[in-house]
């Protein structure tokens, strides 16, 4: 079977790359990107003899339609997914092909759920954010929802932490889920919140490395996609931030001033952007300053609030790693890629992660990554523990693990 990968020249796309063309099922590679130099070093270092290079900008769609003939899966890597909006999905559409991406725009996730009767009619599986948050957390957020005669709230957490030596799509990822009111879903209605106040914040404690960490409400697709697949919930937020958490109070700074807005305004008789403004001067700072060998950190956190036998039950995930987005974004996307090909996954239209078979998910992804060997889980009942440990450990959760195989 054949996969494209569109923005195969970014980091996202690496591990995506190592465990497709290590899968058997998996015939051909198609990497594309706007950089063919950067495509041509990836080429180079491939062993598999499964890559091509495909020079694409997805803007052009003669080129985007000439790149989707004969795949069976298109992975989309382009983002900002802001920026981007349904452009791939929707030429994935038109050409019969199913679709993966890691979306992080709480705007851009309800674009592409809107496609859903399309992709739907046009015998394609679309399935959205699955990535760590939104991804993993959803997966897990499932999990323990399918323990539940009642699910009635979703509180999702994360904290990323990278050293940057440039401006990302990333970063513009981040202002745009706090520039603007956001999404969160509240006493069984969706409703927009000023994101990133003191006032909302909370304190989660992580495992190590991260611990003690202060979390902002954000915009993110969490809670956007998990009112429509997890029936009956009736609250859903979501809390992110960056590591060190210094950085959150400049960001918040920048933001409050403008600095990160993408309107021009009027500049020495030019029109300038503010954003691009602080992009070029943070790639200049960057540049000056001196390497670290200080790790990428990341934590996330999920709590899942029930009832079952008239009982309270409460499941509390968190796990914290030293490793990088790419890493663990990347090895999620590949599994649900994977699902997809193997056709574990055979529901048409647009999905997101919670609808996958979350036993089966989890085993593969820990049969393929080890990011997520120290997911932690508690669970309450009635407001006493029941049982805690290693989301992996058999012996504690072997019975939440099992599961059918197919969605």
């Amino acid at each position: 079977m054949k996969v494209l990968i569109a923005g195969a020249a970014g980091q996202m796309a690496r591990p995506v790359i190592k465990h497709l063309s290590s899968l058997a099922l998996v015939s051909g590679l198609t990497l594309a990107d706007i950089s063919a130099q950067r495509l041509r070093t990836i080429i180079e270092q491939d062993k598999s003899g499964k890559c091509r290079p495909f020079t694409l900008d997805v803007r052009n769609e003669q080129q985007l339609l000439q790149a989707l003939q004969g795949q069976d899966v298109v992975v989309n890597l382009v983002g900002p997914y802001y920026l981007f909006g349904t452009t791939v999905l929707e030429a994935a559409i038109q050409k019969g092909v199913n679709y993966v991406d890691i979306v992080d725009d709480f705007d851009t996730a309800a674009q592409l759920l809107e496609l859903n009767d399309k992709a739907a009619g046009a015998g394609v599986t679309a399935l959205i954010a699955m990535g760590a948050s939104p991804g993993v957390i959803n997966v897990l957020s499932r999990l323990s929802s399918e323990q539940m005669e009642q699910t009635e709230e979703i509180n999702t957490y994360w904290v990323a932490g990278e050293p940057a030596t440039e401006f990302t799509g990333a970063l513009r990822h981040f202002f745009h889920a706090v520039g603007s009111k956001v999404p969160t879903f509240k006493n069984g209605q969706m409703i927009l919140i000023r994101p990133f106040k003191n006032s909302e914040a909370q304190v989660i404690t992580f495992p190590p490395p991260l611990g003690e960490f202060q979390v902002y409400q954000m915009g993110h697709p969490e809670p956007v996609t998990l009112p429509r697949f997890i029936p009956g919930v009736k609250t859903v937020t979501n809390r992110g931030a960056l590591y060190p958490a210094v950085l959150n109070h400049i960001f918040k700074v920048l933001v409050n001033y403008g600095f990160t807005s993408e309107e021009p305004i009027p500049f020495r008789g030019e029109m300038v952007a503010p954003l691009e403004f602080f992009e070029a001067l943070f790639n200049a700072r960057q540049k000056e300053k001196p390497s670290t060998d200080e790790p990428p950190v990341m934590g996330m956190g999920v709590e899942v609030k029930g009832k079952k036998d008239n009982r309270e039950i409460v499941h509390w995930y968190t796990h914290s790693a030293n490793c990088g987005m790419a890493e663990a974004t990347g090895y999620p996307l590949a599994v649900g890629v994977e699902m997809i090909l193997a056709k574990e996954i055979t529901s048409k239209g647009v999905i997101a992660p919670e609808c996958l078979e979350p036993g089966l998910f989890l085993r593969r992804l820990g049969a393929v990554t080890t990011v997520y060997d120290q997911v932690l889980l508690s669970e309450k009942i009635g407001g006493a523990v029941k049982r805690e440990g290693k989301l992996f450990d058999e012996k504690t959760w072997g019975d939440l693990l099992e599961g059918p195989g197919k969605f």
